[in-house]
């Protein structure tokens, strides 16, 4: 017993701890809340005399799943950030066709060296659209093995920082000079007031839990209801998208403060959840075709991204900040926009990126299953 309470305890707590550590100057231009809560799950699942109880860890981890998708998108303001984002949003759709187009090639490439390749490009379509939330959703939807989940994540983590040292330190020169500079202009005012769901109030917060606890419950009921089971994991996790992006067009429920931090700390309790879960010495030993495929992958998503940019003549600082979005999420945009002077398209780019949690569910659990058929044809 006491053993249980000490696994769910930490669970819990290492989110709010990690959200403190990210924050020390020492650590926070490159060691992310995701990263800690990852590497303390593995550590955790993988001392010899430290008890798991991997039941436990898989519930909280599909508990904290449910929660987290439906709190990250209710600050979604769908109407007015299309309205506004003009080539912000073009320049997102085209790095969300890039990992599209990417995610197809190398799946029908790694097909015969990684068993679920359809699976990982699924994972990988929703991963560079929105972030780490939509590679969960992805992944919960499609039954994808918690081995498999922490393989990617653990070569997202890899790939990705090596990209995000590329982005804060020579990136602006190279894309610089294959696009056009940035021209001022003004970006709509109210998307700040839209984005002050980031703001951790406790009240608010309960009243996001509660609301959620309904969405949960009425996807749920749904699903029961349809298919006579809660089996259908891909239908309960698009209708908590979907649910969760109709409450975001009530005005009060968008604007309540905390709903996203609140779901970024179920995101990480998911993250030291299922990373407990990690058997290291077969991450190490199957690891390396996964790693192979998301780096290939996130480099034929920037190498495109950046051509169509070019083709369409989008500018450096818009290029930058909705690949920050498209592949790690909102919460990056501000760290590359401060490196590249320019604070004007950070509300329009963390925009993106909860758009990116809205679509990315759709999108990569779509490419998942279209993969399959054609490889399986």
């Amino acid at each position: 017993m006491i053993w249980t309470v000490l696994q769910l305890t930490t669970i819990i707590a290492l989110p709010f701890l990690s959200k403190k550590i990210a924050r020390i100057p020492l650590f926070k231009t490159w060691l992310s809340p995701v990263v800690i809560c990852y590497a303390a799950g593995i550590l955790l699942g993988n001392i010899e005399p430290f008890p798991i109880q991997r039941e436990l860890s898989r519930t909280v981890s599909e508990v904290a799943i449910l929660f987290a998708i439906p709190l990250l998108l209710y600050a979604t303001n769908l109407p007015q950030w299309l309205r506004y984002a003009n080539k912000t949003l073009l320049s997102f759709a085209l790095c969300a066709l890039s990992g599209l187009l990417a995610n197809v090639l190398f799946g029908f490439l790694f097909r015969h060296h990684i068993a679920d390749s359809w699976r990982v490009a699924g994972m990988v379509a929703g991963l560079y659209t929105g972030g780490t939330p939509n590679m969960q959703g992805v992944a919960f939807a499609l039954n994808a093995p918690d081995t498999l989940i922490i393989l990617v994540n653990a070569a997202d983590i890899f790939t990705g920082g090596i990209y995000l040292v590329f982005l804060t330190s020579v990136a602006p020169r190279i894309f610089g000079a294959a696009l056009p500079a940035f021209r001022a202009g003004s970006i709509h005012a109210s998307l700040e007031k839209d984005l002050a769901a980031y703001v951790l109030t406790w009240p608010a917060a309960l009243r996001g839990i509660a609301l959620t606890v309904g969405v949960v419950g009425l996807s749920l009921g749904l699903t029961w209801a349809l298919f006579g089971s809660l089996d259908q994991t891909i239908f309960i996790i698009l209708m908590l998208t979907s649910l969760s992006v109709v409450a975001s067009f009530v005005p009060k429920i968008r604007q309540w403060p905390g709903t996203f931090e609140t779901g970024e700390l179920f995101l990480l309790a998911f993250c030291v959840a299922i990373g407990s879960l990690a058997n290291f010495r077969e991450i190490l030993g199957s690891g390396h075709y996964i790693v192979a495929y998301v780096g290939a992958v996130l480099l034929c998503t920037v190498v495109l991204h950046l051509f169509f940019c070019r083709l369409f003549k989008i500018d450096r600082d818009t290029m930058m900040l909705t690949s920050t979005a498209a592949l790690y999420g909102p919460a990056f945009v501000g760290q590359i926009a401060t490196v590249i002077g320019n604070k004007e398209l950070v509300f329009s780019g963390m925009a993106m990126g909860l758009l990116g949690y809205a679509i990315g569910n759709y999108w990569g659990i779509g490419l998942a299953y279209l993969l399959q058929f054609f490889i399986n044809y």
